[in-house]
């Protein structure tokens, strides 16, 4: 097959998925009213963990191949640690978000977008200046539709910063296994750990009555299958052909779907400064991907 179909393909799943992440915004806003963080995450990733379990048991139905052992040890290890990031990830954004405004911690989670192809360097890969600036880009657009009053780093803040970090070794982390085993039994393990892990905090902190759960199944189930099953699996099938840096710049779009889903479901207002954000975004996506033709072969 094409190499570049087979690029575009995977760029397609990922705009996808950043389109699904962003409309789930409205549902997480929706859901907050009955349910506490933790208990919201952790219900929607075991939902989106037993949607993919039964995926799995169809599409594996009747197949006798047996995995290599090492590709079950690469299952396990990636989705403990995938899980363990997403979880410490989603953690700290809702932690710092108590102290920050939403507008900021979207912006400062963003920036996940310079930390990725910054951890890629450091591990020996090449970055072009496409992608510097298409960052730079992507950085200005983030901060044109995410910060609506003064920038002034607080506490909040900081801990913000620390969950974009390891939303940046997520991504990394799934680069790194999606080549090496099944996407849809990576993604299952993964949000049944962050899943697991997000529902004892939320017993430990948040008090939840059934009634409330109920009230809220729709965002749930849109939030689990969707968000969970279906997005983060189409970014791991993606992230089997693209770069760690470009994946993360169109994962970043998922701030510019939120905007126009709030605009569209919600009907929130949409400034002429957040419109310019997201322009930006997107041309810091297409600039990005000069790197193709410019003889990168990292």
């Amino acid at each position: 097959m094409n190499l570049n179909f087979i690029r575009l393909r995977a760029n397609i799943m990922l705009f996808i998925t950043a389109f699904i992440w962003g409309a789930t915004f409205v549902a997480q806003k929706s859901a907050m009213d009955f349910l506490g963080p933790y208990t919201f995450n952790g219900l929607r990733c075991l939902i989106g963990s037993f949607s993919l379990f039964i995926l799995g048991l169809f599409i594996t139905h009747g197949k006798r191949n047996k995995k290599p052992l090492k590709s079950r040890k690469n299952l396990i290890e990636g989705g403990i640690m995938a899980g363990v990031l997403l979880f410490l990830a989603t953690t700290l954004q809702q932690a710092g978000i108590v102290y920050s405004t939403a507008g900021k911690a979207g912006f400062i989670t963003s920036l996940y977008i310079v930390l990725v192809p910054v951890f890629s360097l450091i591990s020996g890969k090449k970055i072009t200046r496409y992608v510097w600036i298409g960052v730079i880009f992507a950085l200005i657009g983030l901060y044109l539709l995410c910060v609506k009053d003064s920038f002034v780093i607080g506490r909040g803040d900081l801990i913000i910063l620390f969950s974009a970090v390891f939303f940046a070794l997520h991504i990394m982390c799934i680069s790194k296994y999606a080549k090496k085993t099944d996407s849809i039994k990576l993604s299952c393990l993964q949000f049944l750990f962050a899943g697991i892990f997000a529902t004892v905090l939320g017993l430990f902190f948040e008090q939840t009555r059934m009634i409330d759960i109920y009230n809220c199944t729709k965002e749930l189930f849109y939030a689990g299958v969707l968000s969970c099953a279906v997005a983060y699996t189409l970014q791991i099938k993606a992230q089997k052909n693209v770069r760690p840096y470009i994946a993360s710049l169109i994962l970043s779009l998922e701030s510019v779907f939120a905007v126009l889903a709030g605009f569209l479901i919600l009907h929130e207002t949409l400034t002429i400064k957040e419109a310019m954000g997201c322009v930006l975004m997107f041309a810091a996506v297409f600039v990005a991907q000069f790197h193709a033709k410019n003889g990168n072969k990292t």
